[in-house]
């Protein structure tokens, strides 16, 4: 209950009340120096006779004493507070003292200000009981990331009392006392409690209780602060086959199972029991200051988007099951790989809701229409969906990442390194000079850590010629730990190094090698602890500190017999062995690698034996790069292949990207016999490939070969979304086999008609579109696995949902009466000027299909 006095508009605006001649002298402003949440009734300390009363007041700090009176009005019934005591106020705590009470008296009191005695602002009414009763904090034991054990004991308390411990994240004795509580089992005076689900490397502090029914008496407060946890990115992160890795337990869990912390909006702590929204975040906390993911597992990961939960729930089959007791979801990704969420329900202040019965998941992103909700997931038995949930609602936490794992193998460093440029070409980077943030590091760069900090990059490339100067020289580590420079003047020295693996920084007793132009003053040193940012066997980024507009300056170098671009090499030889077994057709630099090529050799080759292509050092600079090959002329004229019987990848192990069209010794060979792409036989030659004059290819190649299918259906007024997606994407990769595949082939989207558009009348246009996939696998083939309508199912002639293209775009089209459909009919039902009544739908259109194949088959 609180007492509210209100008065005139202007005087509940507030007042400034400073010291005047005249007493009766104020002056009205538009801000108020008060309001209803800035008195707070807080807890009191008792004894059999005496009460100490304590509350805040926060606005009047820098207002006169004599503007107010404070105090605290009590009685012995809750609704008569007929006494009043005043009050001592020390920064913003109000202390008030009763003496001469009874014991085993219940009492009711209330903290009050009035501003010239003219309007009072209160806090709740609470209640006390005078006793004995003495309360003792025990200390706490057996701490870890995620938990602790802490209790206390009780002297003269009643038999029905009950106990346990309030906890904070803040010392102050108030804040405490108002902490989360964790009740103790069973009614015990001395007590012990596992507290789980706590933030690891956080401070915390509590005090035991015992709660007397009308009054509750503390201990003192004592502190503990849970150890950090070492992330194995390796085996705490799943890869489900996903645009993220999810992590494999809750924030503050040990296992899949434990329900782990409960969190409030951007509260670290998991203890925060505030409904007060001011406590809370007040925008989006993914990846900041504020990212209780980040924050508890050391900058490994974030916080889930809500996309990130639809692409979990769309793109994973989900079974509800039972864990070690606990029901939740067990979700399978399309590479087989699942994890587990448990349905840890919610906290709302100190009471937990639907534990076991659904999960409440917590993601990044502030509701943008009110700033009071927070974008969230939630999930039961029936189904999952996003949703919002007030800031003060503690929710689960399951942290996602891209971060990964990349070992560091100094033994890499042992070469001479060349800063990459070259006659303004760059072989392995967009520039040799690149600028990240203070904060990035190894963890940031070749790990790819969300470290929120001072993190950023900018890849200045080879037109920013100002950030370079003079790239020359070289520089040779060499095993024993010395290190020979040669700068830019010429000048060579040898000096002495060593590594720090656990920080990767390397320290040296000479200058190291870095554009002449970036030499001092702008960087710092180039001897101490200069971090290493990336290393392998072809590209090294050390960092430097730059004094001058803080930044870290990466000085990106390849090795000296690399810096002249990736070779296309072609062995090609016949069953004469006549024709080359290596000839270079061309060199790309790195800014040209992705797109379509044309690469001619100019010899002879009498029927196949041992036919490949080489990109040198294209995989182990590009990990995900693919090549293919899309056309083959034979002394000008194309020859048919089958692309399916190709092997693709890094073959050898060696760095290198090969596609191996024919080989009697490699990749498919039987006894020295290849099932030959170029004509139905099965032999050790194939004169079907056999050129006289010269061979042309046209390649593709691609650097990160991954694509975003959209779903798109237009009503005859054209109305409709022409770029909808839900996230998902799939690359094209090399599988198991050596062969080109889809990673993640099947897709399963919903257009919701949110907007409200007229779908009831049909359709004129609805397919899958992949932007720019025609333009490099024309062949592309997949399939539509099943159409639902206002999510009922739908019957179709699957052979009239054909492949199709649109300019570079690939295309599975339902129906399209500009397209092939418009001929070959819709697998849809008829079409009435244009239109085709059985898309309609009026909520939703659901589509599942699946990417099948990149080449066809060729019939001989």
């Amino acid at each position: 209950m609180k007492t509210k006095i209100f008065l005139f508009m202007s005087l509940f605006m507030g007042l400034i009340l400073a010291s005047c001649n005249d007493d009766d002298d104020y002056t009205i402003i538009n801000t108020p120096i008060l309001t209803e949440d800035s008195v707070v009734t807080g807890s009191a300390d008792v004894t059999a006779t005496t009460a100490i009363l304590h509350g805040t007041v926060d606005g009047i700090q820098n207002s006169s004493a004599s503007s107010y009176t404070l105090g605290f009005r009590y009685g012995f019934s809750e609704n008569s507070l007929t006494e009043t005591v005043s009050a001592v106020l020390d920064g913003t705590a109000l202390t008030g003292e009763l003496t001469g009470l009874t014991e085993n008296t219940v009492l009711y009191y209330q903290a009050f200000v009035t501003l010239q005695g003219k309007v009072t602002f209160s806090g709740d009414v609470k209640s006390l009981v005078t006793t004995n009763t003495v309360v003792s904090t025990v200390a706490p034991t057996a701490v870890t990331a995620q938990s602790a054990t802490l209790g206390g004991s009780a002297s003269g308390a009643p038999a029905d009392a009950v106990f346990g411990v309030v906890i904070a994240a803040v010392p102050d004795e108030e804040a405490v006392r108002a902490g989360l509580i964790v009740p103790a089992e069973g009614g015990a005076s001395s007590f012990s409690l596992d507290c789980a689900g706590l933030a690891p490397n956080t401070n915390y502090y509590y005090a035991a209780y015992a709660d007397l029914g009308s009054g509750i008496v503390y201990g003192n407060i004592e502190q503990f602060t849970t150890s950090g946890v070492n992330i194995d990115l390796d085996n705490d992160l799943v890869d489900l086959g996903l645009s993220v890795k999810w992590a494999r337990f809750n924030v503050g869990a040990v296992a899949e199972s434990d329900f782990g912390g409960r969190f409030g909006y951007g509260d670290k702590s998991g203890v925060s029991n505030s409904i007060n929204m001011s406590d809370y975040a007040s925008g989006d906390i993914y990846r900041t200051a504020n990212d209780v993911a980040n924050s508890a597992w050391s900058g490994s990961v974030t916080l889930p988007t809500a996309a990130d939960f639809e692409e979990l729930f769309a793109l994973c089959s989900k079974e509800w099951t039972v864990v070690d007791g606990v029901s939740g979801y067990r979700l399978t990704g399309p590479n087989g790989n699942s994890i587990f969420l448990p349905a840890a329900g919610s906290r709302t202040i100190n009471s937990v809701e639907n534990a076991g019965l659904a999960g409440e998941y917590a993601t990044g992103s502030i509701n943008p229409t009110n700033g009071e909700f927070a974008i969230s997931f939630r999930f039961d038995a029936s189904g999952s969906s996003r949703t919002t949930t007030p800031l003060y609602q503690a929710l689960s936490i399951r942290p996602v990442s891209t971060a990964r794992n990349v070992a560091f193998d100094k033994e890499l460093l042992f070469k001479t390194w060349e800063i990459d440029y070259n006659d303004g070409k760059c072989v392995m980077f967009n520039g040799p000079v690149w600028f990240y943030g203070t904060d990035d590091s190894w963890r940031t760069v070749s790990n790819g850590e969300p470290v929120v900090g001072d993190s950023w990059l900018w890849d200045a490339d080879a037109s920013n010629t100002w950030a370079f100067g003079d790239c020359t020289g070289y520089m040779t580590f060499n095993s024993d730990g010395t290190v020979v420079v040669k700068n830019q003047n010429g000048e060579e020295k040898t000096g002495k190094y060593t590594i720090d693996e656990a920080n990767k920084t390397i320290t040296a007793d000479i200058d190291l090698l870095a554009p002449d132009n970036f030499v001092s003053p702008m960087i710092e040193n180039r001897k101490s602890s200069i971090k290493i940012l990336a290393l392998n066997a072809d590209k090294l980024q050390l960092g430097y500190y730059r004094d001058s507009e803080p930044a870290t300056l990466s000085v990106n170098m390849i090795p000296k017999s690399k810096k002249y671009g990736f070779a296309v090499n072609l062995l090609c030889v016949g069953g004469d062995w006549n024709g080359t077994w290596g000839s270079e057709m061309a060199s790309l630099m790195p800014a040209d690698l992705d797109g379509i090529h044309t690469f001619t050799y100019e010899g002879s080759c009498n029927a196949a034996m041992v036919f490949t292509l080489d990109i040198a050092g294209l995989r182990a600079a590009y990990p995900e790069a693919i090549v293919s090959i899309k056309e083959i002329r034979c002394d000008g004229q194309a020859i048919k292949f089958d692309a399916n019987k190709f092997f693709y990848g890094d073959i050898e192990n060696n760095g290198n990207f090969r596609v191996e069209l024919f080989n009697i010794w490699g990749k498919g060979s039987v006894g020295g016999k290849v099932d030959s792409p170029f004509s139905a036989v099965t032999s050790d030659t194939d004169p079907a490939f056999a050129f006289a004059s010269k061979v042309e290819f046209d390649c593709v190649i691609l650097t990160q070969p991954r694509f975003t299918p959209t779903w798109i259906t237009i009503t005859p007024s054209w109305a409709g979304d022409w770029a909808y997606t839900q996230g998902a994407s799939f690359g094209i990769v090399v599988d198991e086999n050596s062969k080109l595949a889809f990673d993640n082939p099947a897709f399963d989207i919903t257009l919701n008609n949110t907007a409200g558009l007229d779908y009831n009348a049909g359709s004129i246009m609805t397919f899958a579109q992949v932007d720019n996939l025609y333009n490099y696998f024309p062949q592309t083939h997949s399939t539509l696995d099943a159409l639902y309508l206002d999510g009922t199912s739908v019957s179709f002639d699957s052979s009239k949902v054909i492949d199709a293209m649109d300019g570079a775009a690939y295309r599975l089209e339902l129906w399209n009466q500009y397209g092939t459909t418009a001929n070959s009919g819709c697998a849809f039902g008829q079409a009435v000027d244009g239109t085709v009544a059985g898309l309609a739908f009026s909520q939703s259109m659901r589509a599942q299909f699946t990417f099948r194949s990149l080449f066809s088959a060729v019939e001989w």
